[in-house]
Order: structure tokens, then sequence, then C-alpha cells
């Protein structure tokens, strides 16, 4: 999956504020804090299905008026810093950890598409895929800003052909259904930004379990001009279906 595209506000501006946050504040630490103890490994804290109660609640307000006060009030730039936290922690492999920041981000700002975006990529290394699918998706109600639109683009299609994927082959129809749903976002995402190396791979390799070699090899082709090539086993697999055209 891509990295989801923090941008505008310096990367290590926002971690260094989010880390001295962590050493101002206990607030934040995990075993700490109730709205990290109870539910914080489910996207939302399971909300709505799971009420949170008035401590709960007071433990949530105490932490964004904290949060936020580290950035002058600005909740949607603390709501980054966290992101940035939690994609540290998820390219770890610290999924447990990630989601904690994601949760914590949603509340910083529920109107962000970042938390969402991060809720379905930790569902996807879960392999929760249609839980996954819904959280793309609703990030891509939400996100505004141009440069993060193919990120969740094409996130959103690499859900759609797991989902593809895990259908029996009998089931042609449905296959097909979710395939084309994934080249549906693929094809979004490239449009929105031709340069964005992503959405080049992850589209060959989509169109591979498709069956699609002739376009699989389209999108090598693609990939290879903004130095996005696929790896060697990939084209190794896709060179034993169908040769390279010339």
């Amino acid at each position: 999956m891509s990295l989801i595209r923090t941008v505008k506000i310096s990367y290590s501006i926002i971690f260094i504020a989010f880390i001295s946050f962590l050493n101002f504040s206990c607030a934040t630490n995990p075993t700490s804090i109730p709205h990290n103890q109870r539910y914080g490994h489910i996207p939302m804290y399971g909300q709505p299905e799971i009420q949170r109660s008035p401590e709960m609640q007071k433990a949530d307000q105490e932490f964004i008026e904290r949060a936020s006060a580290g950035f002058g009030g600005d909740r949607e730039t603390a709501c980054i810093a966290w992101i940035a936290a939690g994609e540290d922690y998820r390219m770890k492999g610290n999924l447990h950890y990630a989601m904690l920041r994601y949760n914590q981000a949603w509340l910083l700002d529920p109107d962000s598409h970042y938390p969402y975006h991060g809720f379905g990529q930790i569902m996807l290394m879960q392999r929760r895929v249609d839980d996954s699918i819904k959280y793309f998706e609703k990030a891509k109600q939400l996100v505004r800003d141009p440069y993060q639109k193919p990120a969740v683009f094409t996130d959103t299609g690499i859900a759609y052909s797991y989902k593809a994927k895990s259908i029996p082959r009998g089931n042609k129809n449905e296959r097909t259904r979710y395939y084309s749903l994934a080249n549906q976002n693929f094809k979004e995402a490239s449009k929105m930004d031709e340069s964005y190396t992503e959405v080049w791979r992850r589209w060959a390799n989509s169109l591979y379990e498709e069956g699609n070699y002739a376009e699989a090899w389209e999108k090598v082709k693609i990939a290879r001009t903004v130095n996005a090539s696929p790896t060697e086993m990939f084209l190794y697999l896709l060179n034993s279906k169908m040769p390279e055209p010339k």
C-alpha cells in the first residue's frame, strides 16, 4: 500500500511537535489514558456501536485540548501530526500503536480523510478487506487536496483487487465486478497524477491477477518511464503468462 502523503507542513516539524507533546503530557501514553486502553484497537473506538462513557468522553476532550494546544489550537495540523506518528508505527509493522494514533487523529479532526485512510490501510493489512473498502470509500468522500487523492484512490483500487481475488473463480460475474471497480480507481488515480509511481505498479499487479496480461504489460511500460519498475519476480511471473510485447 501507499504511504499517506502528508504535505504542506514539514513532516519533521509535526513529528518533533508530536514527540514534544508526548514528553510534556502522559495524556497520550497508551498505557495510561482511558480512550487508548478501551477499544483503541478498533477504528473510531468502535463508535457508534460502542458508546463512550462520560469518563472516556472527558478524557477524549482533554486529549483534544492538550494535543491541539501544541499547534496553536489548530486541530487539523495536530491531526496530521498524529497521522505521521501512526504511519511511522505502521511502516514498522506495529499495527496496534498505528491504530491508536489514527484514532487519536480521528478525535482531533473527524472530518479529515487521513484517519479513514489509515483505518483502511490497517484493515487491509489484517485482510479485513470489506472493512478496508468501507474506510477507503469514506476517505475518498472527504479528501479535498489534489495531492492526497492519488494515494487514496490507489489504495481503494488495491482493496477492490484483493476482494476480487478472494472470490471463487466460479463466480465470474462477481470477480469481474470487483476487478472493474479496482480498475476504475486505479484509472482515476493515474489521471490525477501520472507521476504517482505506486499506482502503476499496483495496477499492473491487479491486472495480472485478473488475467489481463496485455494490459499489465502496458502498465509496466508506463511504470518504467516514472522509475517505478515492478520487481523482477513480478516481471518473471508476468512473462511466464505472456512474453513481453516487443
